[in-house]
């Protein structure tokens, strides 16, 4: 799998429970910061709004993050349905891989009903990724 994005997400004190060991919820924070600074990166946030929501998130743990790691979350779309897309991450410390996760993601209207991914953002996000623009079907 090949990730054209990478981010550092500094940690912060809150972030790590009282055995110096990064949070598991924090990952998940992790990942979103990363989504955004995708995003961002690819011109697609409105007035810094994105205009989708989270369907799903998995996370699957690997190595305890500590305190001082300085961990990097790369991140990239897999998938792109007619409203929603997929997206896969991988947190690391260095050259240590702690958890890697995977989201499923859906465009909505202002009623939080799905809407079709918009054009724009399409063609942008398979550019960057280098996957197929077509909606399925």
């Amino acid at each position: 799998m090949v990730f054209r994005f990478s981010t550092e997400v500094p940690l912060r004190w809150v972030d790590i429970d009282s055995w110096g060991v990064l949070n598991n919820a924090v990952y998940l924070s992790l990942m979103e910061q990363a989504r955004y600074e995708y995003f961002g990166k690819l011109g697609l946030l409105e007035a810094g709004q994105v205009g989708f929501v989270l369907a799903e998130a998995t996370v699957r743990f690997l190595r305890p993050g500590r305190m001082g790691m300085r961990p990097s979350v790369s991140a990239r779309t897999s998938r792109l349905g007619n409203s929603s897309f997929e997206m896969e991450y991988e947190v690391r410390a260095g050259a240590e891989l702690l958890a890697t996760g995977k989201a499923a993601l859906v465009y909505v209207d202002a009623a939080l009903k799905a809407r079709p991914i918009p054009a724009a953002a399409r063609r942008a996000i398979a550019a960057f990724e280098g996957i197929a623009a077509a909606p399925p079907g």
